[in-house]
């Protein structure tokens, strides 16, 4: 079987640690085809369905709005989101598309065979369908994220990990979600930004948790996104989750987010314990649904009156 994802030996080494682009032939299976993708829809659980769009708020920023397609067969969806500025992500896809998932998990072990000590799992894989106007906010996501496109064409934004361009309190929100994954942003930020135009058969990863953002550039776009962990991950999601604790629960407020030494590990072990009991539970953010996909109007949605839980 020929190799799935082409990347050096060099690279393998910095996956998730750096930012590493890599080609691969996810597309040459035929399953990212319009009629294979209206056919996934069809059958995929609701519940694993997550769709947006973005609208501006009074005072110019933008509003990050969560949609439903209940009642549109796939064919209606694509067409919506043609037409629109909508995106969708079918999630979980190693739970319910195993036939996708599996591409993923191609890409990861031949990773891994130049990289033995890439080690990965809690693998979550979704496919992004997104207009061609489509945009992601500025945001970070709380696992290590690897894109693999397939079609179309994007312009994703990658921004310094640091202080200035991702506060330790707006991480700490994310993570305990709090929010939704899009935190502050100005315009002055793109001067450091790195800046990848994406085409199809392209693989971009990055550090785990650094700013991006997206914009799409040309027609119907198609990627799949898997979110992982590696015991590295792990500790430091560990770390910040219980920093944003010690802050909440006990007004302590940390001053590292190390995720080396013993510190570390007793901060895991509070992390641990604090997410089992479900203290923090109460504020998570709740999604409300507020448009529902149409694809007889030009948005490609229309809105729902007063929303719905």
């Amino acid at each position: 079987m020929s190799p799935i994802v082409q990347i050096s030996d060099a690279e393998a080494a910095r996956f998730s640690l750096d930012t590493i682009r890599a080609r691969h032939q996810f597309a040459e299976t035929g399953l990212f085809t319009d009629d294979a993708l209206a056919e996934l829809i069809d059958g995929y659980p609701l519940e694993y369905i997550d769709i947006n769009t973005t609208t501006p708020n009074a005072d110019g920023t933008m509003e990050w709005r969560h949609g439903s397609i209940a009642g549109h067969s796939g064919a209606e969806v694509l067409q919506a989101i043609r037409q629109g500025h909508l995106w969708i992500n079918l999630q979980h896809m190693e739970e319910v598309a195993p036939r996708y998932h599996v591409l993923v998990q191609r890409a990861f072990a031949e990773i891994a065979d130049r990289n033995p000590q890439f080690k990965t799992f809690r693998h979550n894989t979704g496919i992004l369908i997104s207009s061609p106007s489509a945009r992601v906010l500025y945001h970070c996501d709380i696992p290590p994220i690897a894109l693999w496109h397939i079609r179309g064409r994007k312009r994703l934004y990658l921004y310094p990990d640091s202080e200035e361009f991702l506060t330790d309190i707006d991480r700490e929100r994310v993570v305990l979600k709090e929010t939704e994954e899009e935190i502050p942003y100005w315009d002055s930020f793109d001067a450091y930004a790195q800046v990848f135009d994406l085409e199809p058969g392209d693989a971009l990863s990055w550090k785990m948790q650094q700013p991006h953002r997206v914009e799409n550039l040309d027609g119907l776009n198609v990627s799949i996104t898997t979110s992982y962990f590696t015991p590295a991950a792990r500790k430091f999601y560990g770390v910040i989750y219980a920093n944003g604790a010690m802050r909440r629960l006990f007004g302590i407020s940390p001053q590292s987010h190390a995720a080396i030494g013993p510190v570390a590990l007793v901060k895991c072990a509070l992390a641990a314990g604090i997410r089992a009991s479900g203290v923090l539970k109460a504020h998570e953010r709740v999604f409300e649904t507020t448009f529902e996909v149409d694809p007889t109007n030009e948005r490609g949605y229309h809105d729902l009156a007063g929303g719905r839980a």
